[in-house]
């Protein structure tokens, strides 16, 4: 079976690639079941590959059809990276697909809609199992393009076409920088592969690491929508809603998986990563401070995702790149049911709504910052070796503890709520602490970095603040300042009207008649 590893890693990007080709011919409702039938396939690969991972460990499997020294060879990885994002790039897929078969029926382009979808998936599974640089760049273009064309399945849509150019200016800047990091790389190192690159750094071979780090940095950044560059994808919403989910889920995560795949080389780039903390914890506030006054579903759900990738990122800033990873995986798979599930959360309660008591608030934050303490000394205790992450993030759980308990007790009716809430924030904090550890455990100590402490009090202040805005939110509709602040946290802070009359000015646009 271990013989037919390579086998299986090709096949599963190569299968969707086929399934979308053959789709161009096909009619409409023959391409939904031969693009669904090829996700499913790709899923069974998957879980095929991670169960070989399980018993003969990690791989890299290497086709040189020119030579093995030649630019030309075709390296495929397997580990625990690339066997997390390709089952559950794989699962999303499918997912998708089957709803999208659904959701387009009566579409009349929805046959070239399966098509590009079933591309884009082929794209990504080859991403994330590239063990070269050469095939990750041309992976990271493909999906770029493929995405550009869903974007577009409505091309007489203004609103369309213009987010899509967007994307398109953000999407090459990106590439550009993955491309110059790359060359870079191949300068230094005299190859394109990402494990005798890994080699050589761990030998202690780290000449002109900090300047791929801030090229990679930059890449990351423009491809997960981070501040400035953020706007585009707010702007996404003419797109059917399963392109947004995938797009959400499987996507625009890549410039967190960029950083994780590299980390062994980011560790020696620490001005690159705390530059990328920074970025990445001033996107998280914008996003979740834009997020609350969006009237559409998928706008908040998009401020959402803005806000998440900034943790993200700033997870990987901080050097807790595993951290990042169950971020990653947790994010795409509650971001996809957000979106294929969005029409039923028309006519809820927003948040903002909510009035939090003071008393509530108080009591939330004394019993959120309890547990944390608690479940840190547990987890402590149980693993006296484990590697520590920086203790921002405790702060940032108990911050999140606390406003729960508080929603909780301020909507809630009698003691039965109240300690049912407190179990529940227990259950999460132990839990949280135990994801830390794990996290820790998936590259070990090797891996740590140590943050600045002006980085990690920068932080803890922009969350601190954040913790304070959404506590008081529900009374700023009371005063001027309030109400002002509610009209440009909906407006974005005008970052993207700057950013559209910029592209207007550069590429103006003409639409069909």
């Amino acid at each position: 079976m271990r013989s037919l590893l390579p086998l299986i890693l090709a096949a599963i990007p190569l299968v969707p690639l086929l399934a979308g080709l053959i789709a161009r011919g096909c009619r409409p409702v023959l391409a939904g079941a031969v693009t669904t039938a090829a996700a499913h396939l790709a899923v069974a690969l998957s879980l095929a590959a991670a169960a070989l991972l399980a018993t003969g460990g990690p791989e890299t499997c290497r086709w040189a059809p020119v030579g093995p020294d030649s630019a030309w060879v075709l390296s495929l990885r397997l580990d625990v990276l690339s066997v997390l994002m390709v089952v559950m790039v794989a699962f999303l897929g499918a997912v998708v697909l089957r709803f999208s078969r659904h959701y387009l029926d009566g579409d009349p382009a929805q046959g070239r809609f399966f098509s590009w979808m079933s591309l884009t998936l082929a794209a990504v599974l080859t991403l994330v199992l590239s063990g070269h640089l050469l095939l990750l760049l041309a992976a990271w273009l493909a999906t770029s393009l493929c995405l550009h064309r869903l974007l577009l399945h409505h091309p007489r849509r203004a609103g369309a076409v213009f987010s899509a150019r967007k994307k398109f200016v953000v999407s090459r800047l990106g590439e550009l920088c993955l491309w110059l990091a790359a060359l870079w790389l191949h300068r230094r190192y005299g190859t394109w592969e990402l494990d005798p690159i890994f080699g050589a750094i761990a030998r202690g071979q780290l000449e002109g690491l900090p300047v791929a780090g801030y090229l990679l940095m930059a890449c990351a950044a423009l491809k997960s929508a981070q501040f400035p560059f953020h706007s585009w994808l707010p702007d996404t919403m003419e797109t059917p809603t399963p392109v947004s989910a995938f797009m959400h889920a499987g996507i625009i995560n890549a410039g967190g998986f960029l950083m994780i795949r590299l980390a062994p080389l980011m560790a020696h780039a620490p001005g690159a990563l705390n530059l990328l903390a920074v970025l990445g914890t001033i996107t998280a506030a914008l996003g979740a401070v834009a997020m609350l006054a969006q009237p559409s579903v998928k706008r908040a759900l998009a401020y959402s995702t803005i806000a998440q990738m900034g943790f993200m990122l700033l997870q990987c800033g901080l050097g807790a790149f595993g951290l990042a990873l169950i971020h990653l995986v947790a994010h795409s798979l509650y971001k996809a049911h957000a979106f294929l599930s969005a029409g039923s959360s028309i006519g809820a309660l927003p948040r903002a709504a909510v009035p939090l008591r003071t008393t509530a608030l108080a009591l939330g934050a004394a019993v959120g910052a309890g547990l944390v303490v608690a479940a840190t000394g547990a987890w402590h205790a149980l693993t006296p070796s484990a590697p520590l992450h920086p203790g921002v993030f405790s702060l940032i759980l108990a911050y999140s503890l606390a406003y729960g308990l508080a929603r909780a007790w301020s909507v809630g009716r009698g003691a039965r709520t109240a300690g049912g809430a407190v179990i529940v924030a227990a259950g999460i904090a132990f839990i949280g602490l135990g994801f830390h550890w794990l996290a820790g455990s998936l590259f070990g100590p090797g891996l740590l970095v140590t943050p600045p402490p002006a980085l990690l009090g920068f932080v803890a202040a922009m969350f601190t603040a954040l913790f304070v805005f959404q506590a008081l939110l529900w009374r700023a509709g009371r005063r001027g300042l309030g109400r002002r602040l509610y009209v440009h946290a909906l407006n974005g802070f005008y970052i993207g009207t700057y950013a559209n009359r910029l592209l207007g000015r550069l590429w103006p646009q003409n639409l069909p008649a």
